[in-house]
Formats: C-alpha cells, sequence, structure tokens
C-alpha cells in the first residue's frame, strides 16, 4: 500500500504509515500510488498545475534558430500560466539574439583591427 501522505510503501495489514503516522484509510489505494489529483472545486474534474511544465527539447531549439518564433512560444506559454516552458523558450530567443550581437561585435573589430593595421 502507498501513503497517501509521504508516498512510502508499506504492508497492507498495517494500520499505520511507519514512516509518517498517517492513519490508513478505508479504502485500499495502491492502484494509485498514493498519488490524487487535485480536485477543482468549481467543476469537480482533476486540476494540475502547469506552471512548472517542462519545455520541449524540438521547441527550444526552434527557439534559438528562429528566435522570433520563440518569443511567440514563450509568450504563449506565458499565457497559459506554464512559467517554466514560457521562461525557457524566451531565454533560448534571447539568448539567440546575444550570439547575433557578438557575432557582429566580433566582426566589427576583427574589421577595426585589420584597418588599424595600415593607419
Amino acid at each position: 500500500m502507498y501513503c497517501q501522505r509521504c508516498g512510502s510503501i508499506y504492508d497492507d495489514r498495517q494500520q499505520v504509515c511507519p514512516y509518517c503516522g498517517t492513519p490508513r484509510p478505508s479504502v485500499n489505494n495502491s492502484q494509485f500510488h498514493g498519488l490524487q489529483p487535485p480536485v477543482n472545486s468549481e467543476n469537480g474534474m482533476p486540476a494540475y498545475d502547469t506552471s512548472n511544465t517542462p519545455p520541449e527539447t524540438g521547441l527550444l531549439l526552434l527557439s534559438f534558430f528562429v528566435p522570433f518564433w520563440g518569443v511567440i512560444i514563450g509568450l504563449i506559454c506565458l499565457g497559459n500560466n506554464e512559467r517554466r516552458a514560457g521562461r525557457a523558450y524566451l531565454l533560448m530567443a534571447a539568448l539567440r539574439y546575444v550570439c547575433i550581437v557578438l557575432i557582429v561585435l566580433a566582426v566589427v573589430f576583427r574589421v577595426y583591427s585589420f584597418f588599424s593595421f595600415f593607419l
């Protein structure tokens, strides 16, 4: 059986969890693995916290190589309360812009140092 409070596994014959002391429920919850989704009070449906949704790898690469789409996807995710994913997409788009600026600066300084040789 799984403890609903701490998630540890213990024998079905025990009346309390040996790790946290939570009494065993009257229903066997071993098929649920101790995880009960939170329920939305308005409609009774399971409610999940989407703020910690991980970003998709393909969309991260798209955000880096096409920063415009990264900004759009990031803003959509932030609008849907997917903060972790939205921030990652925006960060990849910003990283691409930083790389572009660094490359431009490197080219400008290289050209400047090349022409300063002749001065």
